[in-house]
C-alpha cells in the first residue's frame, strides 16, 4: 500500500434521547415550515491563549450572513438570547457507558469548553463540547489489519442543518442544533483504507449497542489522511460508510498527483500578474460576465498545467474549487476549450494579460473575484510545495476544498456553566454480539439473529419479547411483514404490533391472520377456531384421506386456524 500512510477517524453519532443536551426542546421535528426567521453575522474571539484561530478568521473573511429558520420544537437558548440549562444526565450516561465500554479513563469532573465554529452552524459562533474519556492502553478496536486505538470521547452539541446557500446568504434550519452528539477519535494508527472502513463499521456496530439515533445524518465521519510527502488532510462529514475506503483510496490519489506536479515544478520560477478586467466586459454577451467584476491572472509559462490529473479530475477543476468558499461558481481558463463558452472578448484578454502561447490565464467574476483571485495565486505557487494541510468537504466520493485546518486556538472554557460531576455506577449495555447470543438461545437462528442486531427496529424487537410468542414470529413481523405493508403505504405503528402479539398470546388468532389484522386494525373475521368448534370441522372431514382433509380446511378455514391443532384432532380421529 501507500507509504507512510496514515488516516485517523472521528466519528460523530447523535444520541437517541427525548430532550436536547442544553434544554428541554424536544430532538424530533415534525414540522417543515419554519416559525420565523433571523439573520445573524459573526466573528471569531480570542481564546483562552489569546490568538485566534485562522480557520475561525478565514471564514470571518469570507462576510457571509447566516439566515435561521426557527422551529416549533426550538426555544430562545438556540437563538443564543437564552443561557444553556443543566447538561441532559441522558445523554451524559450514554457518553459515559461508551466510555466503559472501551475502557477509557474517565476524568473526575467534565469541564465544558467552547469550541470556536464561525461557518454559521450554530447561532453562539462556538460549539459546547465537553472530554469524557482519554484512551488507554485497552480503549481499541481490533481489526484484520491490527488493533486501533481511541484517542479520545467527547459529549457535544449537533449543529443546525444547513438548508441552502445563495450569494453570500446562507440558510440553517435550528431544529437539530443542540441535540446530544458524542464524537469518538481514533489515533492516526490506520494504514490502510480497508482497515478504516472495517474500524468505522465495528465502532459503528459497537454504538448500536447504545441508545443512538439511526438513519440518515444521525451519523457521519470525519477523516484525517496523509501519506509520504504530503500534509494532514482533514475531510468533514462523509456519511456513507460502506464508501469510505473509496473515498480515501481517491484522496491518496489527489494526493500522489499534487506530489508529482510538485516534482515538476521543482526548478521552476513562477512569474505571476493579475489585472482588472471588468471594462472589457461591459457590453459582453456572455452572461456569466455581464454587469460583473471580472479579475484575470497569467502564469507566464504554465500552459498545459491545468489539464494535469489530480485524482479523479484535474488540477484546473481543483483549483476552481477553492474560489467556491466566496459563492463564485469556479473559473475560466486557457487550458480548456473556450469555444463553448462563446467569449468574443478573448484576444482583448490576451492583449491585456500580454498572453503568450506558453502562459495560462484565468478568469474570474463576482463581486469576490478580486480576493478569489488572490487565493487562487497563493494556491498556484504552492504547488512548488506539493499538498497544502487544510480542512475539505467530501464531495461524493471525492474532496473539495472547505478552509484551513483549524488550530488549538479555537478552544476557551464555557463560563455560563458549572463543571459537571461524573455519574457513579455506571452500568455497561449488552454489546450487539452479547444481544445476538441471547436470541439465539430465545430462538431465533444465526441469520435472524444477525438481521435483527442490524435492524433499526432492535429496541421495538426487545419491547416486544415481552409476549409469550415464538419469537420468530415476532423476527418475522419485523423483517418482513411490517416493511411488506408500509411498502405499500399502510403505516404499521408500534401499538399496532402489540395488539397483534396481545391477540396473538391470548390465543385468539393464529399467526396466518397477522397481515390480515394489521391491515384491518381488528381481529374481526378471523377469531381463532379451535376447541369444540374445531372438533366439529375436522369431524365432517374423517371420511377423506388425511392430506385431502387437512388440505380442504386450512383452504376453508386457513387464517382461522392452527394446522398443527388440525393435524392433532385428525390423528385422533
Amino acid at each position: 500500500m501507500v507509504a507512510n500512510l496514515k488516516i485517523g477517524i472521528e466519528i460523530h453519532q447523535q444520541l437517541d434521547t427525548e430532550k436536547k443536551l442544553f434544554c428541554n426542546c424536544s430532538v424530533n421535528s415534525r414540522d417543515n415550515t419554519h416559525v420565523f426567521a433571523f439573520m445573524r453575522k459573526l466573528r471569531p474571539v480570542t481564546s483562552e491563549t489569546g490568538e485566534v484561530d485562522k480557520a475561525a478568521m478565514q471564514e470571518f473573511l469570507k462576510e457571509k450572513e447566516f439566515i435561521y429558520l426557527h422551529y416549533a420544537n426550538c426555544c430562545s437558548i438556540e437563538t443564543d438570547s437564552d443561557f444553556p440549562r443543566e447538561i441532559n444526565m441522558e445523554a451524559l450516561k450514554i457518553s459515559l457507558q461508551l466510555a466503559k465500554m472501551l475502557k477509557m479513563q474517565i476524568p473526575d469532573k467534565l469541564c465544558i469548553m467552547r469550541k470556536i465554529v464561525v461557518d454559521g452552524s450554530n447561532t453562539t459562533g462556538y460549539q459546547r463540547t465537553m472530554l469524557v474519556g482519554l484512551g488507554t492502553e485497552e480503549s481499541y478496536i481490533e481489526t484484520s489489519f491490527g488493533k486501533v486505538h481511541i484517542q479520545e470521547l467527547n459529549l457535544e452539541e449537533e449543529s443546525a442543518t444547513k438548508v441552502k446557500e445563495e450569494n453570500n446568504k446562507i440558510y440553517y434550519r435550528l431544529d437539530r442544533l443542540g441535540i446530544p452528539l458524542i464524537e469518538i477519535s481514533s489515533k492516526p494508527e490506520i494504514y490502510h483504507p480497508e482497515q478504516a472502513k472495517e474500524f468505522a463499521e465495528k465502532l459503528g456496530l459497537l454504538l448500536r449497542s447504545l441508545k443512538v439515533r439511526r438513519g440518515i445524518g444521525t451519523i457521519r465521519q470525519d477523516i484525517n489522511i496523509s501519506i509520504k510527502g504530503g500534509a494532514r488532510i482533514e475531510i468533514k462529514g462523509f456519511q456513507d460508510l460502506k464508501s469510505i475506503d473509496k473515498l480515501i483510496e481517491n484522496e491518496i490519489k489527489r494526493q500522489e498527483d499534487l506530489i508529482r506536479i510538485k516534482n515538476k515544478l521543482k526548478n521552476f520560477e513562477f512569474k505571476i500578474s493579475k489585472k482588472d478586467l471588468t471594462e472589457i466586459f461591459e457590453n459582453t454577451k456572455f452572461r456569466l460576465f455581464k454587469d460583473k467584476k471580472v479579475f484575470g491572472l497569467k502564469v507566464e509559462n504554465f500552459g498545459g498545467f491545468f489539464r494535469e490529473r489530480c485524482g479523479e479530475i484535474t488540477l484546473g477543476k481543483e483549483i476552481s474549487n477553492y474560489v467556491k468558499i466566496f459563492g463564485i461558481g469556479g473559473i475560466i481558463h486557457s487550458d480548456e476549450d473556450l469555444n463553448k463558452y462563446k467569449i468574443e472578448e478573448v484576444d482583448e484578454i490576451k492583449k491585456r494579460l500580454k498572453f503568450r502561447k506558453n502562459d495560462l490565464f484565468i478568469l474570474v467574476s463576482g463581486d469576490k473575484s478580486e480576493e478569489a483571485i488572490t487565493l487562487i495565486e497563493k494556491r498556484i505557487k504552492y504547488l512548488k510545495r506539493g499538498v497544502p494541510e487544510e480542512t475539505r468537504f467530501a464531495d461524493g466520493l471525492l474532496t473539495r476544498y472547505a478552509r484551513e485546518l483549524p488550530g488549538a486556538a479555537r478552544m476557551y472554557p464555557e463560563t455560563d456553566l458549572p463543571y459537571v460531576d461524573v455519574i457513579k455506577n455506571i452500568e455497561i449495555p449488552e454489546t450487539l454480539d452479547e444481544k445476538k447470543e441471547r436470541f439465539i438461545k430465545l430462538g431465533l437462528n444465526k441469520n435472524l439473529a444477525e438481521q435483527i442486531v442490524k435492524s433499526r427496529e432492535l429496541n421495538l424487537f426487545e419491547d416486544l419479547l415481552k409476549y409469550q410468542v415464538y419469537v420468530k414470529i415476532i423476527a418475522d413481523l419485523i423483517l418482513n411483514k411490517k416493511k411488506y405493508l408500509e411498502r405499500k403505504g399502510i403505516k404499521v405503528k408500534k401499538e399496532d404490533l402489540e395488539f397483534v402479539l396481545d391477540q396473538l398470546e391470548k390465543r385468539k388468532i393464529v399467526p396466518k391472520a397477522i397481515e390480515d389484522v394489521l391491515i384491518n386494525k381488528s381481529i374481526k373475521g378471523f377469531e381463532r377456531i379451535s376447541g369444540e368448534e374445531l372438533k366439529k370441522i375436522v369431524h365432517e372431514f374423517k371420511r377423506k384421506y388425511k392430506k385431502e382433509a387437512i388440505r380442504e380446511i386450512m383452504k376453508l378455514y386457513g387464517k382461522r386456524v392452527d394446522s398443527e391443532e388440525v393435524l392433532s384432532l385428525l390423528n385422533e380421529t
